[in-house]
């Protein structure tokens, strides 16, 4: 199925409106829907085709973002010109990417180990890898910084327990820290703008698991319901965006409260397409773009309500440029099929041509 338009606006501060549709791009490939791809599943292979090499310090006014695929690489992708560089060689099989504040460096974590390489972003060479854990047949599925930029936060998922594992690194010194018990199978984690609290997706058994990042200290869960895949706060805090995998992509909104002991679970407000993957939130947080096996759609923040129609595609993952003005979507689309990003833009403007990878994007990080 041909990736189709979808009708967005993006107001800054303003209420939520309806624009002109999107348009793909000229000569765009096919995307069609198909089997999404879980966090967890295996890389597909592909060719790889030939690309230039890497720009060791990319031009401020171009939006770089960092692709971690499934073959093993972090792939610079610049959106403003529309094309890829060349692979970083990273992790076996890259999960998870985050880049710190002042963008300078990128950790990726490892799935099928339980490791995290940085990349330095000005020269586009790794180093070597932070080791979590010694248990074996853990991994890690998600990593958040936080915005002081001192520490990371990793999701370990260990073999043969009920449990996970939240552990800080220290990123002056790259120690890891005593790890924080959370729920089963943490499979993302969200900080809070003010740096107070990580919001931790225990898909195992339904809950969100609250830190209070200055103590360590495990609050009381959040019973969420169904498998939760992903969770997005808004930039001035109040609120928090669940998206459960197994209630048919629905969305599920927190009030966040000073206190995280008195949060408050909302109604599901709406629904992505297929199996849901993930949420991004715009930076004025009057909109989130879902996105899931069969397709992404802007929805309004909070009524969830749909703005245009969805694009048709198996999409995997999702990042928003700081400006609030583009998206860029990771497609999949099948075993051997095409792969890669797509950007769209979030404010009356058409969606660019795909920009082609050779592995499947797992997680895309945007440059601050």
């Amino acid at each position: 199925m041909a990736v189709v338009g979808m009708g967005i606006v993006l107001v800054m501060g303003g209420c939520a409106t309806a624009g002109a549709p999107l348009k793909s791009g000229t000569g765009s490939p096919s995307i069609p829907a198909g089997t999404s791809a879980h966090p967890s599943g295996a890389a597909s292979a592909a060719p790889a085709s030939p690309t230039p090499a890497p720009t060791p310090t990319p031009p401020a006014t171009d939006l770089m973002a960092y692709a971690a695929t499934m073959d093993g690489n972090v792939v610079p992708v610049d959106a403003t010109a529309g094309r890829a560089e060349a692979p970083i060689p990273a992790d076996l099989r890259p999960e998870a990417i985050a880049i710190t504040p002042d963008g300078r460096t990128a950790y990726v974590a490892d799935a099928f180990a339980a490791t995290v390489t940085p990349i330095d972003l000005t020269t586009g060479v790794a180093g070597a890898a932070i080791s979590i854990t010694a248990t074996p047949n853990s991994g890690i599925s998600a990593i958040a910084i936080s915005p002081s930029g001192a520490t990371a936060y990793v999701a370990v998922v260990v073999a043969a327990q009920a449990t996970g594992v939240v552990v800080p690194i220290d990123l002056a010194t790259g120690v890891p820290e005593v790890g924080i018990p959370v729920g089963s199978d943490p499979v993302h984690i969200a900080i809070t703008p003010d740096g107070s609290t990580a919001y931790v997706v225990d898909y195992g058994d339904g809950t969100i698991t609250p830190i209070a990042l200055a103590s360590g200290t495990v609050l009381p869960k959040i019973l969420v319901g169904g498998n939760p895949v992903d969770v997005a706060i808004t930039p001035d805090g109040h609120a928090a965006y669940v998206m459960d995998g197994l209630d048919a992509g629905a969305v599920i909104p927190i009030a966040l409260a000073a206190d995280p002991a008195r949060d408050v679970v909302g109604s599901a407000i709406s629904a992505v397409s297929g199996e849901a993957e993930a949420i991004a939130i715009t930076p004025d947080g009057s909109r989130a773009v879902l996105v899931g096996g069969t397709g992404a759609s802007l929805v309004s923040l909070p009524s969830g309500a749909q703005l245009g129609t969805t694009i048709s595609g198996s999409f995997t993952c999702v990042a928003i440029s700081p400006d609030g003005a583009t998206a860029l979507l990771g497609f999949f689309d099948g075993t051997g099929g095409t792969k890669g990003v797509l950007p769209v833009k979030l404010s009356g403007g058409a969606s660019g041509a795909p920009i082609i990878l050779a592995g499947e994007p797992a997680a895309i990080a945007i440059r601050p």
